[in-house]
């Protein structure tokens, strides 16, 4: 091992290491951009809920107010047969059902007003809802297209990073390289790392003497007995 090897192995790492990154980031945007369109369509579900209780309400008051109407054409109804009326019983009867149709409608009167309250409430929370919903899908579209426009970057960087890796390699000898990449594909992980305070710097398990004094002399690459990665004395890079 000499300090050239290794600080072109430290090299690649980085540019490994960066690689690994922007695979992870890349391959995590579709999730991150489905996220953003269904947090969007929970907003318009949201809204058509708020459509539908408002559609409702209306249907409500309009079957009240037929009810009210039905009530006041009987109202008439026995009116005009009151007047027909040819004994007093059945002029006194004819009183009592105008007086409970009149008790009904008063009561229809009340719920239509509480009804038109409610719709008021609802057509307010409807409002809120369309704008929310507005927001929401403005909000997701322009985050899905910075995904994507990350996206590219990524992919330029990714390539750009690859093609430095391929001239990295060539300056390494094969046999370590392979050893690397090995140690690499397992961990996804720096597998080149420095001693600190006697200990490896991957698992920080304290290191033999004997591995130390490897590592420091430089006369050879020296693994962590623990973790199988590559140690080098920070001191000397």
């Amino acid at each position: 091992m000499n300090i050239t090897q290794l600080q072109s192995l430290l090299e690649l790492q980085k540019k490994d290491l960066t690689l690994i990154q922007l695979k992870k980031e890349a391959q995590g945007i579709p999730d991150r951009q489905q996220k953003l369109r269904e947090s969007a369509q929970g907003a318009t579900r949201q809204a058509e809920a708020a459509k539908q209780q408002v559609r409702e309400c209306e249907a409500k008051i309009k079957g009240i107010e037929v009810e009210v109407e039905t009530a006041r054409e009987q109202v008439t109804k026995y009116k005009n047969q009151q007047m027909q009326a040819r004994t007093n019983e059945e002029y006194k009867a004819f009183e009592k059902e105008i007086a409970t149709a009149g008790e009904k409608i008063g009561e229809l009167e009340d719920r239509e007003l509480e009804e038109m309250g409610r719709l008021d409430e609802l057509k307010t929370l409807l409002a809120h809802s369309l704008e929310l919903q507005k927001t929401s899908e403005a909000k997701a579209e322009e985050e899905v297209k910075d995904l994507e426009s990350r996206l590219l970057i990524i992919r330029s960087t990714f390539e750009e990073t690859k093609a430095e890796r391929g001239e990295l390699i060539s300056q390494i000898d094969s046999e370590i390289v392979e050893r690397y990449l090995v140690l690499l594909g397992k961990k996804q992980d720096a597998v080149l790392v420095p001693i600190r305070q006697q200990s490896c710097g991957g698992c920080h398990m304290k290191l033999t003497p004997q591995t130390l004094h490897d590592a420091h002399s430089q006369q050879k690459w020296t693994y962590c007995g623990f973790c199988g990665r590559l140690l080098y004395d920070p001191g000397e890079v």
